[in-house]
């Protein structure tokens, strides 16, 4: 069953819904020339594959898959995810690890005193609104849920990938990919959401243990947009609108994308940045969305760069993950260091070669650098600089999307 069938299918089963107990007005409607239209103004969209650029598959992580019995993959069991080499023991994480939560947290001092220190502070009210609002998609009955205890007729693995990687771009993803999760990219402990600050009073620093044993991420882009990046202060204030807007769509775009597939009967849960439960880096390696780049944890997309913010739903439904990819990043990264010439804190390495962490191969990043500079620094807040000066991050038609590593 192609897509333009299943998703006819799916009208006709919403209009007969009334025998499951939906309301029986519920109707899909289709406008192929609509949606190539809205489509062709993306700056992404692929669903056939990579075309016109030199990208290559690589090996799913921990080698062949067996579809009919999808789990967890034990990094500690393979020697790379994608072109991130493996040469040690990697260890899970928990989410207080992180530098902004190291920040929020007083773990690089006290957050109040730097910010006296760094001086007044560039303002933004849209873009607190934006993220303010953004805050009520992760509350937990948004996020998760009990799947529909029926579950619904659904096509092939290949046609219902395609199908939910159909409906992430409806919902204004710029690009998607499902891979599977390496287990190690689950957090062991979660810190406090904001939904349990305000309503327990608990602190930021209150954990609890993560339990997720989803096979399957869907990983969502979402271009934190240039054109939006220029209506910041000034060059470093990447955070107040595009990269803001962006968490609020993939977050709540995410919560849908969960929920729709709750309704098939399926497990899922949306992870963004009102909630998480996962790192994000290792599930944008295994989804085929890009290779880790000189930013350190930072992944970088062949056609976006790392201006993009990313969400996903970890999911136990039946469908073909994507296999990592290899665009020549590794031997690109290695000469170019635009990003740590141009980094105002300094935080970016120069290194020629990536060096062990955690078990895996990496260019080092002074995070507290990074983090104290773009949580404090007073003419906007954040720093978008690095993804700004990448050449990946600008038109697609630059010579380097096409160039063949190999």
């Amino acid at each position: 069953m192609d897509r333009r069938n299943f998703l006819k299918l799916g009208g006709m089963m919403l209009g007969a819904a009334g025998t499951m107990g939906l309301p029986s007005s519920v109707r899909a409607t289709m406008n192929s020339e609509y949606e190539t239209a809205i489509l062709s103004e993306k700056p992404v969209y692929r669903p056939d594959g990579w075309k016109g650029a030199n990208v290559r598959t690589l090996d799913y992580p921990g080698g062949a898959i067996d579809l009919n019995n999808l789990k967890q993959v034990d990094l500690n069991t393979c020697n790379s995810l994608g072109t991130t080499k493996i040469i040690g023991p990697v260890a899970s994480r928990r989410e207080l690890d992180g530098g902004f939560m190291k920040f929020d947290t007083n773990v690089y001092g006290d957050k109040a005193e730097l910010n006296r220190k760094a001086g007044p502070q560039y303002y933004s009210p849209l873009g607190m609104a934006i993220a303010m609002t953004a805050r009520r998609t992760g509350y937990e009955e948004d996020v998760d849920g009990t799947p529909r205890a029926e579950k619904l007729p659904i096509p092939d693995p290949v046609t219902m990938a395609r199908h939910l990687k159909d409906v992430a771009l409806y919902l204004g993803a710029d690009d998607c990919g499902i891979g599977l999760v390496p287990m190690q990219s689950v957090f062991t402990h979660q810190a406090a959401t904001h939904e349990e600050m305000k309503f327990k009073g608990v602190p930021q620093s209150y954990e609890k243990p993560v339990h997720n044993t989803h096979p399957l991420a869907i990983v969502m882009l979402y271009n934190q947009d240039f054109k939006m990046g220029t209506m910041a202060s000034n060059g470093y204030d990447g955070g107040t609108f595009g990269a803001r807007r962006a968490y609020l769509y993939s977050g709540l775009n995410a919560d849908v994308l969960a929920r729709y597939i709750r309704h098939l009967g399926y497990e899922a849960r949306a992870h963004h940045n009102e909630n998480y439960h996962v790192m994000v880096p290792p599930l944008l390696i295994s989804a085929g969305m890009g290779e880790l780049s000189r930013l350190g944890e930072c992944v970088l997309h062949p056609y976006l760069g790392t201006n993009f913010k990313a969400s996903v739903v970890t999911t136990n439904i039946p469908v073909v993950p994507d296999k990592p990819i290899d665009f020549g990043l590794q031997e690109f990264c290695k000469v170019c260091k635009k990003c740590a010439l141009h980094c105002p804190s300094k935080a970016i390495s120069e290194l020629d070669d990536p060096v062990e962490y955690n078990g895996y191969l990496h260019y080092p990043l002074d995070s507290k650098a990074c983090t104290i500079f773009r949580r404090t620094q007073p003419e906007g807040y954040g720093c978008g600089r690095c993804a700004v000066v990448c050449p990946w991050a600008n038109k697609e038609d630059s010579w380097f999307h096409y160039w063949d590593p190999i």
